[in-house]
């Protein structure tokens, strides 16, 4: 839960040198990798965009670029969420579950889908979605009361992508298998104060860089929350 109160703000304060926004931005480098942490003081800022309605599946460059989606929202900065029908890597639609200021904008979950958004009370809820048909979702979204989610797959249930959950209530995960090599990389996470840190991390050559494997995302989110 969020605790906040003028001794809290004053910690912070301390902590991260944030602008007039409330966000802070920490640039990181690794044996293999440069990063950067966006630091969100006030969760409620933390919003789904997309392109709804979706694009026909049977045509391709239906999607836009994160930077588009980002000027588009009128956004300070934006990351990719979760999965996507891709061909040629321009999805037109989701994957899984799509949630927009609390608005169920896709709804079809599969095997190992995993859940991952704020509720109206702006704490980053992630919960398995495996087993669940569409109407057991609509119920779930509802008594949740989740305002912005996406979904993705975790590596644990045999998908070939790289997404996966790395500490639940502040526990880390042990990182093994798939989508634990070098790769450029996209984190979020919520510290027990509310405040939300996002990561990305070059690779796959850029500037010389590898990128980062996946036990080293899960250190630096713990070391800053």
């Amino acid at each position: 839960r969020q605790l906040y109160g003028a001794e809290h703000a004053e910690a912070l304060e301390e902590e991260f040198d944030f602008d007039e926004n409330g966000i802070a931005i920490i640039e990181l480098t690794g044996r293999a990798y440069m990063a950067k942490l966006m630091v969100v003081k006030d969760p409620s800022r933390l919003k789904v965009a997309t392109i709804y309605p979706w694009s026909d599946m049977n045509h391709s460059k239906n999607g836009v670029t994160l930077e588009e989606l980002v000027k588009k929202s009128d956004a300070i900065a934006g990351i990719n969420g979760g999965e996507y029908y891709s061909e040629g890597n321009w999805g037109g639609r989701p994957k899984g579950l799509t949630v927009c200021e609390g608005q169920l904008q896709y709804n079809d979950p599969k095997k190992g889908d995993v859940m991952v958004g704020f509720n109206e009370d702006n704490i980053l809820v992630i919960k398995d979605l495996s087993g669940m048909n569409a109407k057991q979702v609509v119920a779930m979204v509802e008594e949740e009361r989740i305002r912005d989610a996406v979904s993705f797959k975790d590596e644990e249930n045999g998908d070939s992508n790289h997404f996966t959950k790395l500490i639940i209530n502040g526990n880390p995960r042990q990182i093994s298998g798939n989508g634990s090599g070098a790769n450029p990389r996209t984190a979020i996470g919520q510290r027990a104060d509310g405040v939300v840190l996002l990561l990305v991390t070059d690779g796959r050559g850029a500037s010389g860089h590898l990128g980062a494997p996946a036990a080293d995302l899960l250190n630096i989110m713990q070391e800053y929350g």
